[in-house]
C-alpha cells in the first residue's frame, strides 16, 4: 500500500510509454496507484504481475475513476479505457523513474541484503551516511526512517515497487544525500527494486529463510546472488562477507570485482580484516589499521560495522583511521537487536528468528554472561518448517535453560510448531526446556528464574508490535512484557 507522496506533475500516457511499452489511446495522468483501494479519479492503475484477479481489479479501478490501466507482464485488450502494456518489471521501473523525474537523480542508493544483519546494517549505514553527506534516509524492516522522530511503517522489509520509487523521488526532491534500502529475497524475486541504480551493496550473511516461498535453498541463494551481480554489472560496488563459503561460491563469477571482509582468524583473503578484543573493534584494510574502542555490544554488530567501514572507505575514498576516529563511540543500533531492557543489562530482547541469527545472538550473549544463559524463543507459523528443529538444536547447544513459546503462530497451532522444534533438541537437554504457549507467562517465568548473575535473552520478535494469530495481528511488545517481568522481579529499568 502506497501511503507516501512525492510532488509530481501530470503527464501524458504517450510520454510515459515512449520507447518502453505499447499503449492505446492517449490520456493525461494525474497520478499512478498500484492499489485500487487508494486509487483516486484521474489516476492510472499500475497492475503488477502479482495482482490477484486482474479483471476484478480493473473493474474496481474504473469504478474509482481511473483514466488508464498500465499492465505489467501480460496483455489485456481493453476498449473502454486507455490501456498500456509493459513486458516486464524493469520497464515498470523505467516508467516510474520517468513519472517521478528521477532518471538523472544524483541520490546515492545503497542496498543491504543477507539472511541476517540487514536491519542493523541499514540502521548504522544511515547514521554513517548522514554524518558524511549531511542527510540520509533508510527503508526496511523498521519502516521508512527519515530520523528518529519520523518513522513510517511500510508493511514489508522491501516495500512495493511504487512505494520504493516514491521514497526515491521524495529524497531527490528534498536533496537528501543517500537512501539505504533493505533488500530482501522476496524484494529481489518479485523485482520490487526494478529501475533503481545502486551505488553499492552489502551481502551480510547467508543462511536459510523463506525457503518454502522460493522453492528451495538454491533459488533463495540465487535471488541474493542475482542482486549482487546486478549491482556489479551496473558499475556499483559489492561488499561481501568472505567468512561465508556459500557467499564466496555464489559470487564466484564476480569474486574479483567484489570487495570482501572477514574475521582476521578465518584464514581467508579479504580486503578488510576485523576482530574484537576487549570490546574494541580492530580493523585492517590492506596496510591501513584502525581501532574503535567504543562500539555496540555483540560480535554480530561488530561484524556489520566492519562491512560498513569497508563500504564507506571505498565509496568515499576515506582513510580508515580518520573514519574510525569520527565514528568511534557515536554509532547506535536499532531497537530489538540484542537490546537491554534493564539497567543491569541482564534481560535482552532480540529479533533473531533463524537458526543462524539465534546462534549469533546467543554466542554474543554468552560472552557477556557470567552465570546461566536463559532463553525464551519460538518459531513462526506458516513459515519455513525446516528451520524449526535447527533452531531447537541451537537453543540446546548455547542456552542453559529454554522456554519454547509462541512467536506469530499464524494459522498453525502452537502445539504443532513446538513439536517440530523439539525434534531438533537432544534428549539430554529436554529437562531444561519448558514448553509454554503463553509468551507472557514464559517471559515472566524466565525472568523470575534468573539469578543475579544470569542473563535472559527473549528472541524472535525484537521491535515487533504485534502477535499474529489466526489472521489477526494482536498488540504485543516483548520489551513492555520484559519490563513488566523485570519490575515484578525487582530489577532496575533502563532509562
Amino acid at each position: 500500500m502506497n501511503k507516501l507522496q512525492a510532488i509530481v506533475q501530470p503527464k501524458l500516457l504517450s510520454d510515459l510509454m515512449s520507447g518502453i511499452g505499447a499503449y492505446a489511446k492517449d490520456v493525461t495522468i494525474q497520478g499512478i496507484c498500484d492499489d485500487t483501494r487508494l486509487l483516486q479519479a484521474g489516476d492510472a492503475f499500475l497492475c503488477l504481475p502479482r495482482v490477484n484477479d486482474v479483471p476484478a481489479r480493473i473493474v474496481e479501478a474504473k469504478a474509482k475513476g481511473a483514466v488508464a490501466i498500465i499492465i505489467v507482464g501480460q496483455y489485456e485488450n481493453l476498449t473502454d479505457i486507455a490501456c498500456a502494456c509493459l513486458q516486464h518489471m524493469e520497464a515498470a521501473g523505467a516508467l516510474l523513474r520517468r513519472w517521478f523525474e528521477t532518471e538523472h537523480t544524483t541520490l546515492k542508493v545503497f542496498g543491504i541484503t543477507g539472511t541476517d544483519g540487514k536491519t542493523s546494517s541499514t540502521w548504522m549505514l544511515r547514521e554513517m551516511l548522514a554524518k558524511q553527506l549531511g542527510s540520509a534516509w533508510s527503508c526496511g524492516t523498521l519502516g521508512f526512517v527519515r530520523d528518529l522522530d519520523h518513522i513510517t511503517d511500510l508493511g514489508n522489509t522491501t516495500p512495493s515497487l511504487l512505494t520504493l520509487h516514491t521514497i526515491v523521488a521524495m529524497a531527490h526532491q528534498q536533496n537528501i544525500g543517500a537512501l539505504v534500502v533493505e533488500v530482501s529475497s522476496h524484494g529481489i524475486a518479485q523485482q520490487r527494486i526494478a529501475g533503481l541504480s545502486f551505488t553499492a551493496a552489502i551481502w551480510t550473511t547467508l543462511g536459510q529463510d523463506h525457503l518454502e516461498d522460493h522453492g528451495g535453498l538454491a533459488a533463495y541463494v540465487e535471488a541474493k546472488a542475482s542482486f549482487a551481480r546486478l549491482v556489479l554489472a551496473a558499475g556499483g560496488k559489492v561488499i561481501a562477507n568472505a567468512d561465508y563459503a556459500n557467499i564466496r561460491e555464489a559470487l564466484a563469477e564476480g569474486a574479483a570485482q567484489a570487495l570482501w571482509y572477514a574475521h582476521n582468524k578465518s584464514g581467508v583473503d579479504a580486503d578488510l580484516l576485523w576482530s574484537r578484543e576487549d570490546g574494541a573493534l580492530l580493523l585492517k584494510k590492506h596496510k591501513a589499521t584502525a581501532t574503535m574502542a567504543h562500539v555496540p555490544l555483540a560480535d554480530f554488530h561488530t561484524e556489520n560495522l566492519a562491512a560498513l567501514m569497508l563500504l564507506m572507505t571505498t565509496v568515499f575514498d576515506l582513510p580508515l583511521a580518520s573514519l574510525a576516529a569520527k565514528l568511534d563511540g557515536v554509532m547506535t543500533t536499532p531497537l530489538g537487536r540484542l537490546e537491554p531492557v534493564d539497567a543491569n543489562q541482564r534481560i535482552f530482547i532480540d529479533y533473531a528468528h533463524t537458526a543462524e541469527g539465534l546462534q549469533r545472538s546467543l554466542q554474543s550473549a554468552r560472552e557477556l554472561c557470567v552465570g546461566r544463559l536463559l532463553l525464551v524463543f519460538g518459531c513462526g507459523g506458516d513459515r519455513d518448517k525446516a528451520k524449526r528443529p535447527a533452531m531447537g538444536a541451537v537453543a540446546a547447544q548455547l542456552a542453559d535453560e529454554a522456554w519454547l513459546t509462541s512467536d506469530n503462530p499464524r494459522s498453525e497451532t502452537q502445539t504443532q510448531i513446538a513439536a517440530d522444534v523439539l525434534q531438533g533438541i537432544p534428549a539430554a537437554f529436554l529437562p531444561y526446556v519448558h514448553v509454554c504457549e503463553d509468551r507472557k507467562l514464559s517471559i515472566f517465568q524466565a525472568v523470575s528464574a534468573a539469578s543475579a548473575l544470569d542473563m535472559v535473552v527473549i528472541a524472535g520478535k525484537g521491535h515487533e508490535s504485534y502477535m499474529e494469530i489466526q489472521g489477526a495481528k494482536l498488540p504485543w511488545s516483548d520489551r513492555a512484557t520484559a519490563l513488566a517481568a523485570s519490575l515484578a522481579a525487582g530489577e532496575k529499568q533502563c532509562a
